[in-house]
This record gives structure tokens, C-alpha cells and sequence, in this order.
């Protein structure tokens, strides 16, 4: 007999493809910023905003559609609508938000990595084994989150890398989980 939180999450998982986009644009976006640094400083607060904006619908699509059956979905959603709110800021000041990039991307990537322990910790009362990986992720975010926050001045020499490192751990994460729910709907 099934529990009610696996026949939940059983449910959720039809739309596991929205968070796979969403961990493939992340990884995409962290990928590019390792593979130009120089360039990709001038021009990281626009592509970054783009990124956060199509990530924040994903992740909205996700949550709306998974609502009355997933439980946490407000925080998926609340996550999705940061981005969102974030992403249209930065498109709208790009040139402040190069100055005030290392504090926005500790404190987003803080947040990301706070949803992704919490997440963790949902799969594991849902009876997944292997949860710890997911935990171990969001630790890994929490941690680039606070060296960028800790010493801007370490976040603005390095944005480039513990971006890119933030971004594709990330995406590693969500698209984990994705497979994870997956693997649940069938």
C-alpha cells in the first residue's frame, strides 16, 4: 500500500520536465560563464537576468500545475517568483547590477540552496534512499552562497567561477530531482 505522500509526489511528477529545463538552463548559463570569463562579467547581468526570468516560469509552471497535489508547493512557487521578480531587476538596471552582482548572487544562490536542503529533506520523508545527495547539493550551495556574501570583494574578483559553480550545481540539482520524480510516475 502506498503512502500518502508518495501517491502525492506520484502525482507531482507528471511535470517532472519543467524542473529538467529549468536544472538544463542553469547548467547551459554556468557552462557559458566558465567558458568566457572576460566577456561574460560585462555581459553577466543580462544573461544571468534572462536565465533567473525563464527559470522563475518554469519553476511557477511547476508549482501552479503540481498545487493541490504537492506538498511545499508554495515554496516552489515563492522560489520561481523570485526569480522571476529578480530577473526583471536585473534586466532593468544592468549597469547598477554589475556594481551589486556578488551581493544579488549570494543572496539568491543562498536561497536556492536553503529550497534545495528543504527539498532534500521532503524526499527523504517520502521514503527516497538517496537523499543525502540532494542534501549534500543544497550544502554545497549554501556554501558558495556564503564565501560570495562573506567578502564581496572575493565575490567580485571570483563572480565568474562561484557563479559558475553555483549555477551548474544547481542545475545539477533540479535536474536530479527532476529524474527523481520521474522515476516516481512510473
Amino acid at each position: 500500500m502506498e503512502t500518502i505522500n508518495l501517491k502525492v509526489m506520484k502525482s507531482a511528477a507528471g511535470y517532472w520536465w519543467l524542473m529538467s529545463l529549468a536544472g538544463a538552463l542553469l547548467i547551459g548559463l554556468g557552462l557559458w560563464v566558465l567558458a568566457s570569463p572576460v566577456a561574460s562579467y560585462l555581459s553577466l547581468s543580462i544573461l544571468f537576468a534572462i536565465g533567473m526570468v525563464l527559470t522563475g516560469i518554469f519553476e511557477v509552471l511547476f508549482s501552479t500545475t503540481n498545487a493541490a497535489s504537492l506538498k511545499g508547493w508554495g515554496w516552489i512557487l515563492a522560489g520561481g517568483m523570485i526569480d522571476f521578480l529578480l530577473g526583471i531587476y536585473l534586466l532593468s538596471y544592468p549597469l547598477m547590477t554589475m556594481i551589486i552582482m556578488p551581493m544579488i548572487i549570494g543572496i539568491w544562490m543562498l536561497f536556492r540552496g536553503f529550497m534545495a536542503i528543504g527539498s532534500s529533506i521532503e524526499l527523504k520523508d517520502s521514503g527516497m534512499l538517496d537523499w543525502g545527495w540532494m542534501l549534500a547539493t543544497g550544502i554545497l550551495i549554501v556554501v558558495c552562497a556564503l564565501m560570495i556574501l562573506g567578502n564581496p570583494l572575493f565575490g567580485i574578483i571570483n563572480i565568474v567561477i562561484w557563479t559558475a559553480i553555483s549555477l551548474i550545481v544547481g542545475g545539477i540539482f533540479r535536474i536530479y530531482l527532476s529524474f527523481k520524480l520521474r522515476k516516481l510516475q512510473k
